[in-house]
């Protein structure tokens, strides 16, 4: 499987777009609403896990992850079980930024860390939701965090012999451990990804355990801060994900294409695609983040929803203490209501329908607002984050 790497000198060619990356990255961790970002760490988990269960297919809709994370399964066995994977998702992708916090290439890129990332990932699953039916018809059980022990075919690329599987991983590991930081960590991300996916080393669940690891080590990296990850970009980019993927698993394409057994070209090709792919999320995300975007949002939201009987008493003047939310953890009511400027019970009924529209919610009756971000509001706070979940809502 090697290239591992490119060589020096493509990896040169590839280093303006990777400082570009970083350094968009590192100024969006710095942008000014800390609170919004940290109610995001926890919102756009399930969108994560939609995107990921997406690109294999097993995907449910976005308020069906929403009742999972209420403990509301569906009746309909498939369905319920596309929610537990959804659920298991999200739970991996927490459990993961928690165990791995800070970025060590010898150990982040060690064999036991995708065991441990795949078995936690399966291992919340029901028995029947282990069981795959491969293309002969024949039943598998994909067993939490173990090396298959089954020859499989993935399109026309035939991955190493299930025997071999160990020492490929630890080869994987030696090339990659050395990568310790900035660039050339990043890089190694995300040539670690494909030369995974051709290892193929799970009996199932690969791309799934790829692409958390690609996005635990970015996280791990201080590269997300929670705000944004690969999986939305890939699951959008889904048709040319695959076709990237193909091309790097090819042998080498004549003298001009590296000195090993697979294409340099293609494994570079890969490299850029997955940069370009992180870098438009990171983008994206930080027109989010703008503080008088956000508030100019808000603004909209309830222009749009005061229009409604049950919400009619809400004013755009709320959007300033709204977007103040952004930036700390809670406000005393009465600084809330003194901030829209409001007449006494003009401002009591603005506040009292905010709760409604879920925009902002307390500990107890009286006490502190706080910031909320409901789904059902996505379609006006992040427009086209989540795009599904906003046609979702609204159908």
């Amino acid at each position: 499987m090697h290239p591992l790497l490119p060589s020096e000198h493509a990896m040169n060619d590839l280093r303006p777009l990777v400082a570009e990356f970083i350094g968009n990255a590192k100024d969006l961790s710095s942008q000014g609403m800390p609170q919004l970002r940290t109610l995001l760490r926890e919102t756009l988990r399930p969108m994560n896990s939609f995107y990921t269960n997406k690109i294999e297919g097993q995907h449910t809709e976005p308020l069906m992850i929403e009742r999972a994370l209420k403990a509301d399964f569906s009746d309909k066995p498939d369905e319920a079980k596309k929610q537990r994977i959804a659920i298991a998702h999200i739970e991996t992708e927490r459990w993961g930024e928690m165990t791995y916090p800070a970025f060590d290439a010898p150990t982040f890129f060690h064999p036991s860390v995708l065991q441990a990332i795949h078995k936690h990932l399966h291992a919340q699953l029901l028995k029947e939701d282990l069981i795959q039916t491969n293309d002969d018809g024949t039943e598998e059980k994909v067993h939490p965090g173990e090396w298959r022990t089954g020859g499989v075919k993935i399109g026309n690329h035939i991955p190493p012999d299930p025997a071999t599987v160990p020492s490929f991983m630890e080869e994987w590991h030696n090339g990659y451990s050395h990568s310790r930081a900035g660039e050339n960590a990043v890089m190694a991300l995300m040539a670690a990804h494909h030369r995974f996916a051709w290892i193929h080393p799970f009996a199932d669940g690969n791309g799934r355990t790829a692409r958390l690891h690609t996005h635990l080590g970015l996280n791990s990296l201080g590269l997300t801060q929670g705000l944004w990850s690969p999986m939305r970009g890939l699951a959008r980019e889904q048709a040319n994900y695959y076709p990237h993927l193909i091309v790097a698993d090819k042998a080498r394409q004549g003298n001009y294409d590296g000195r090993s057994v697979l294409t340099e070209k293609g494994l570079v090709d890969f490299i850029r695609f997955l940069m370009g792919i992180c870098l438009d999320q990171v983008k994206f995300m930080g027109g989010m983040l703008d503080i008088p975007s956000f508030e100019a949002r808000l603004i909209e939201m309830l222009a749009a929803e005061s229009t409604k009987d049950a919400t009619k008493a809400l004013k755009k003047e709320a959007a300033f203490p709204l977007a103040y939310l952004g930036t700390v953890k809670s406000l005393e009511r009465t600084k809330f209501k003194g901030m829209m400027g409001l007449a006494g019970r003009t401002a009591d009924r603005t506040l009292a329908d905010l709760f409604k529209l879920g925009i902002i919610t307390s500990k107890s009756p009286k006490g502190p607002v706080e910031l909320a971000l409901p789904l059902s509001l996505f379609r006006y706070l992040f427009p086209r984050l989540w795009p599904e979940a906003e046609v979702n809502i609204i159908s």
